[in-house]
């Protein structure tokens, strides 16, 4: 994937290529290869994306293209530095690719420092994705003292990882969807993982809810193939930034991910697998998840171990047919955070839809077994639990729901959950010690049901009880 730098390189160098610019002041940095195949005859065009046709920088492109011999030079007129946010830029590469039919294509280096750059090789390789041919090379201008040899192997290796992303109108297609805030470390890892897959992900779409840690400007400049939305501050909730992942998703297939899962190379092939026996009204696959602190042999108890239809799923890894999440009307914004699984899992089992709990594929969570400690936690757990099941219990497992929350969680000891007496409802695992360790508990309690009372005419507009055999109360 490099230019023909050597007369046997040369000789096995495509005849008819397309050199593809961000801009026309980098139609030339490949200016040796096209001396180059002027000399063998070759037939080769030039595609600048961005400028307008009357700009100094591209008159001077096709000055400095004619004296190379190439009259063959277009200019399509994008914005210069919007070729990152255009959803429409891999449709116009392929379009240019069709119609020059190529042997080979020049394009930007993956680890270009220019956005724009890196922009086109990714668009250039999902336009390409698991088709054979044409030969790809690399180009880039680079200072005098750049490992040319190391950039370009380099960034060779990762057009070609992006290439192989399975096209988006594949049947099971998929997006991994991620909602991110200040935790750069944990999301690359996460990255870095989704780029190892068996199965590629065809799309991967990242909300970052106004990070201060550099996220975003990290994920820019190492992870060309992401889309990144950028909130404009912090105070967003997950449940709003998901849904924003979520709807900017256009494969059949997405995957919910927390920022700070990593996934198995095998997960997506294995879970794509599975939902491929079932049959379409199974609307999510979820996978188990590991997490610090999880007691010896917690995963490996015999109701954990068998595939069984739930009430909810685990947010943080589990892959959904996109028009059932669409048909669903995704998270609950009201709820902002946590909860939100079980919420949206209710209007599924409504539609008609079942959640499939599959524990052959495994993800790793950093964020520590059991409910966040913390009043901010405390205070969504115990709000939202209330304002689902009185959305969607049926009266009877309604009026059964204060018992159960005092005898099945504020007094539920450690050592029953650490037994694994909470096998699907891992949201209210802790909630008993954060009652008797946060600061401030008891207060926090009492906000959390004025919020539940204010709350009442909203959950009774639309209060729908879910009657489908899979429906369980969280304690049960």
């Amino acid at each position: 994937m490099s230019s023909p730098t050597s007369k046997v390189e040369l000789e096995s160098a495509p005849r008819q290529v397309l050199v593809l610019a961000a801009r026309a002041a980098d139609g030339l940095a490949c200016a040796g290869v096209l001396d180059a195949h002027r000399k063998r005859g070759d037939r080769v065009r030039v595609v600048v994306f961005c400028g307008s046709a009357d700009s100094s920088a591209l008159r001077e492109l096709l000055e400095g293209a004619r004296a190379l011999g190439v009259e063959d030079v277009r200019a399509l007129g994008f914005v210069e530095g919007s070729l990152g946010a255009r959803v429409d830029l891999c449709v116009a590469v392929k379009r240019e690719i069709d119609e020059f039919a190529p042997q080979g294509i020049a394009v930007p280096s993956p680890l270009h420092p220019l956005a724009d750059q890196r922009a086109l090789a990714a668009a250039c390789a999902a336009a390409l994705a698991l088709r054979d041919g044409p030969q790809l090379m690399l180009y880039r201008e680079l200072p005098l003292a750049s490992p040319d040899g190391i950039e370009r192997a380099a960034g060779g290796a990762l057009l070609e990882s992006l290439r192989r992303r399975v096209p988006r109108d594949d049947p099971f297609a998929a997006t991994a969807v991620i909602s991110t805030w200040n935790k750069r470390q944990d999301v690359c890892a996460n990255l870095d993982a989704l780029r190892a897959q068996t199965r590629p992900f065809s799309d991967i779409v990242v909300v970052d809810n106004g990070s201060k840690d550099g996220t975003a400007q990290h994920i820019r400049e190492h992870y060309p193939e992401v889309r990144l939305v950028v909130m404009p501050h912090s105070l967003y909730g997950a449940c709003e930034t998901f849904n924003i992942g979520f709807s900017s998703a256009v494969t059949p297939l997405i995957a919910i991910l927390d920022d700070d899962v990593v996934l198995p190379p095998h997960w997506l092939e294995k879970t794509v697998e599975r939902l491929r026996r079932e049959p379409p009204t199974t609307a999510i696959v979820s996978g188990e998840v590991e997490e610090p602190g999880m007691p010896p042999g917690y995963l490996e108890r015999p109701e954990l171990l068998r595939e069984r239809y739930m009430s909810t799923f685990r947010g943080c890894a589990s892959l959904a047919r996109s028009v059932a999440l669409r048909e669903a009307g995704y998270y609950d914004e009201r709820l902002f955070i946590y909860g939100n699984e079980r919420d949206l899992t209710c209007r599924l089992l409504n539609l008609g839809y079942r959640v499939l709990q599959y524990p052959e594929v495994r993800a790793f969570h950093k964020t520590p077994f059991g409910i966040k400690m913390g009043k901010r936690s405390l205070y969504y757990h115990a709000r939202n639990a209330f304002l689902t099941q009185l959305k969607y219990a049926p009266l009877g497992s309604l009026a059964r729901l204060p018992f159960l929350a005092v005898g099945k969680v504020l007094l539920r000891g450690e050592r029953k959950e650490r037994e694994g007496a909470v096998s699907d409802a891992t949201g209210t695992i802790g909630i008993g010690k954060s009652v008797r360790e946060t600061p401030g508990a008891t207060w926090v309690l009492v906000r959390a049901a004025f919020s539940v009372l204010a709350n009442l005419p909203y959950c009774w507009k639309h209060r729908r009880p879910v009657r489908s055999p899979d429906y369980s109360l969280p304690l049960d």
